[in-house]
């Protein structure tokens, strides 16, 4: 009898030593630590516009990219100043850790979440794609203050055109050559009117990181979901949907593909969209833009992420936490980033 006992202890101590740690139904390696972050911020998007992806396929239960990611989590959008503050304020509060955000220059003395992975050796560049003036991370280099850090820890990639004849300017099918501090103009955008898409764009300027860097963060801000639903261009905002799908699906495949990189999509400013139920309704829906919901932002907006780390986004909590969930760590594991306290 002992003999059995002792037998089947046996057989439990080697089931649990193979023990295969798993989330969302699929196989994951906990606190590893990500050499490559790519951050998706999608203004303006909510779940809902993810049907607009997965419902006008040939295959209904075909899953889209979004449906793989390993991790999902909701954060709350509000400041100290506003409830449901504008999708910029947002990407503020999420990039600075803080819920200080006054839509001044001091907002850009607070040290931003790439700061720190600079200083253990990442390259960060920042693209982005539907901003406007007071949208873009460009006011960093507007604004002048020794606090400031942005101008000096990353360089900025912007699709859209400029009247100043001297600034840099780069093409997704040509060499790449940027320092920290640049700020670089899409070269195919005329008029308002750009000829590469944004998956051209962030996809090459990725490659280029990793070719030049060991550690590298590409944080992608997309503003044209939130356009087009301003708009009430549903056509518009069904293919700006599958491009994000498109894109997001590229870096998930990376992240699949290897053990050390890490992609993360934020919403901040949800424009709410009513999805028809049947019939005309969604002739309605595509042609007139009926049904389309955006008096005011929505309290909420989705996290998904994958790869290395993805554990940390998981949950519900404020968007100014996901500062500290990139650079989060176990206590039991001494790595540089443990040096700010998280």
């Amino acid at each position: 009898m002992f003999k059995n006992i002792n037998i089947l202890s046996l057989i439990f101590l080697l089931a649990s030593c193979s023990k295969v740690e798993t989330i969302g139904l699929k196989t994951h390696s906990f606190n590893s630590k990500p050499k490559r972050i790519i951050w998706i911020q999608a203004a303006g998007v909510t779940e809902e516009h993810f049907a607009l992806s997965k419902f006008t396929r040939s295959v209904v239960e075909e899953k889209t990219s979004f449906e793989k990611s390993l991790c999902m989590g909701k954060i709350w959008n509000f400041n100290l100043y506003q409830l449901r503050p504008d999708s910029k304020s947002g990407f503020l509060a999420q990039s600075f850790g803080t819920k200080n955000i006054t839509g001044q220059c001091s907002d850009y003395e607070n040290k931003p979440m790439w700061s720190y992975f600079k200083s253990i050796g990442f390259k960060v560049s920042a693209l982005e794609n539907g901003v406007n003036d007071k949208q873009s991370l460009l006011n960093a280099w507007k604004c002048n203050s020794t606090r400031n850090e942005i101008p000096k820890s990353m360089s900025l990639w912007k699709m859209t055109d400029t009247s100043n004849q001297s600034a840099k300017r780069f093409h997704f099918q040509e060499e790449m050559n940027f320092t920290d501090g640049e700020v670089l103009y899409d070269r195919s955008c005329r008029a308002g009117i750009c000829y590469a898409s944004l998956y051209n764009n962030a996809v090459e300027i990725s490659k280029n990181l990793q070719k030049n860097s060991v550690r590298s963060l590409l944080i992608i801000r997309d503003f044209s979901i939130e356009n087009a639903i301003v708009r009430k261009d549903v056509e518009g905002l069904r293919d700006r949907v599958n491009s994000l799908e498109k894109l997001y699906n590229y870096f998930l495949a990376e992240a699949n593909n290897s053990n050390d990189t890490l992609v993360v999509l934020t919403g901040s400013g949800g424009r709410n969209i009513e999805l028809p139920r049947r019939g005309k309704q969604w002739e309605r829906f595509d042609q007139k833009g009926s049904y389309v919901l955006y008096k005011r932002n929505s309290l909420m907006s989705p996290v998904l992420a994958d790869g290395a780390g993805a554990e940390n986004f998981c949950g519900l909590y404020e968007e100014s936490d996901i500062f500290k969930r990139f650079l989060w760590s176990p206590e039991e594991k001494k790595v540089p980033l443990d040096l700010i306290n998280l």
